[in-house]
């Protein structure tokens, strides 16, 4: 879970508390009890904080509801496809689906290695004909995918001019072409349909980049603009509402991907557990929420307008964070293809999801 000494924790407790929308109704009767008048400061400022904490609610609230035209999800008819879902986020969202007894196909270069019930086919995305061999027999076996994940991923971790062309390729390949590949074999049905669900993983460096991550970075960057161009042509092209799309944009999280890499402000930039970016990726399937962004942890939300912000500040930005050197301690998998090597991942997801066994 997310540390207690991190703003992310912070801002939770204050959502529980004095944002929560039962605060005003403890407050002023508390003014009231202790002899507040209606005319004394005290209480004209709590009138005023009630009034713009329910304002913001409410707008939020329609803004929720605006966002979910179509009703829950009915996980009867669905079926979700997971790629890179042998290790890391796929492996435990993959996990999570099938103790609800959810229909969950994964795609990885390995082969999954679980109790539950997981259709599990070995593939490698960044060839669009293993890709169309496996939707073939993914159809026959199973059935037409409704939920796209598109989770597989790699970083090299090295300088410009350390990477040798072939990593450079094989990073865009996965974390790029892959997801385009995916979703143009499985789009076709969705949109005859419309219905269906494509999730797209991006990341904050995919928004603003840092030193040795140039691969990964550029990556990143191509899939977020090709799932923006993908959520317009749905709504302008093809016209079909019932297509939903997610893209996911985070920090670093705690899945080996970025194995030693360190936080000089862990307060400000706490790394995430993978429950928390699968928690968020479940809510998002089950509301259906139409162009949804899950942006984790709370600084993930500022990096967009610092990436506009003048060259000085981007770079004082990057020297305050950490993100000038971060890298300098990168680790990593040691040529792992997916988000961590298999078993060490693997132990990870077993315990965060004994862990919230009981709360699914």
């Amino acid at each position: 879970m997310m540390s207690r000494y991190s703003l992310d924790f912070v801002l939770d407790m204050l959502n529980a508390s004095v944002f929560h929308v039962s605060f005003p109704f403890l407050l002023i009767p508390c003014l009231k009890l202790y002899r507040f008048s209606n005319e004394s400061m005290a209480f004209i400022l709590s009138a005023i904080y009630a009034a713009v904490l329910y304002s913001v609610k409410i707008a939020y609230w329609f803004h929720e509801r605006s966002q979910r035209k179509g009703g829950k999800v009915d996980w009867e008819d669905e079926v979700v496809l997971i790629t890179g879902g042998a290790s890391g986020i796929g492996y435990l969202l993959a996990e999570m689906l099938a103790i609800r007894q959810i229909t969950v196909v994964v795609l990885d270069i390995h082969p999954v290695k679980t109790a539950l019930d997981i259709d599990s086919y070995v593939c490698d995305v960044s060839d669009p004909e293993d890709i169309a061999r496996v939707a073939k027999e993914i159809r026959e076996d199973v059935g037409e995918p409704t939920i796209l994940v598109n989770n597989a991923g790699l970083v090299a971790g090295k300088s410009i001019l350390e990477l040798s062309n072939a990593e450079i390729k094989k990073s865009m390949d996965v974390n790029f072409l892959g997801q385009a590949y995916m979703i143009k074999e499985f789009l076709p049905d969705m949109i005859k349909n419309d219905h269906g669900h494509i999730i797209t993983m991006s990341s904050a460096m995919g928004v603003m980049a840092a030193p040795r991550v140039s691969d990964y970075a550029a990556s990143k960057a191509a899939v977020k603009s090709f799932h923006e161009t993908l959520e317009s042509e749905l709504k302008y092209v093809h016209k079909t509402p019932g297509v939903k799309t997610t893209l996911v944009c985070c920090g670093k999280v705690e899945t080996g991907m970025f194995k030693g890499v360190q936080e000089r402000m862990p307060f400000f930039t706490p790394t995430l557990e993978p429950i928390q970016v699968v928690r968020a990726i479940i809510e998002s399937m089950e509301q259906r929420r139409g162009r949804n962004q899950i942006m984790l942890p709370f600084y993930a939300h500022f990096v967009p307008l610092v990436s506009i912000t003048p060259v000085w500040f981007q770079d004082l930005a990057r020297r305050v964070s950490g993100a000038d050197k971060a890298m300098d301690t990168f680790v990593g998998k040691n040529g792992s293809s997916s988000s961590e090597s298999l078993s060490s991942t693997s132990a990870v997801a077993v315990e965060q999801i004994t862990k919230v066994k009981k709360d699914i």
